[in-house]
């Protein structure tokens, strides 16, 4: 079963504390989607094998992420902004600052771009994903 969660929640920001980290570009195939920060990283204790990892996502106006999947589990916090994401067949659903959405392990992102064509936008991102692994993996194009 796949689902999607819409909350507005301020803990999740807070977990920003726990750690920062260096800004890694992340390149798609055919250009930038915008900047990814990587805060934390961190072994789950009880899970041998599995990490919590945590980064931002800067999008400028218009930025987009074509087509991908995540290897584990991910929840998205939009900080700042808006972000129109689409899960599978699903329609495209719009989130403002404050809100979240949760994807499960290999669930196709076919939308994740910027809502604004004149304002950035920034995501908080928690992962629970296998260890060593990319987070990102774009899906091929039909």
């Amino acid at each position: 079963m796949r689902r999607q969660i819409t909350t507005s929640t301020p803990a999740a920001v807070a977990l920003v504390a726990l750690g920062l980290g260096s800004a890694v570009a992340q390149a798609p195939p055919g250009g930038s989607a915008g900047v990814v920060h990587e805060l934390m990283r961190q072994p789950v204790a009880d899970q041998p094998g599995t990490d919590v990892i945590v980064v931002t996502v800067d999008y400028p106006p218009g930025g987009a992420t074509p087509p991908h999947e995540h290897p584990g589990y991910t929840y998205a916090y939009v900080l700042e902004g808006t972000v129109v994401s689409q899960l599978d067949d699903q329609p495209p659903k719009t989130f403002s600052a404050g809100q979240m959405w949760s994807e499960l392990p290999h669930q196709h992102h076919m939308v994740s771009q910027n809502g604004s064509a004149t304002a950035p936008e920034k995501l908080l991102v928690f992962f629970i994903a296998p260890h060593g692994g990319r987070l990102t993996q774009f899906l091929p194009t039909k």
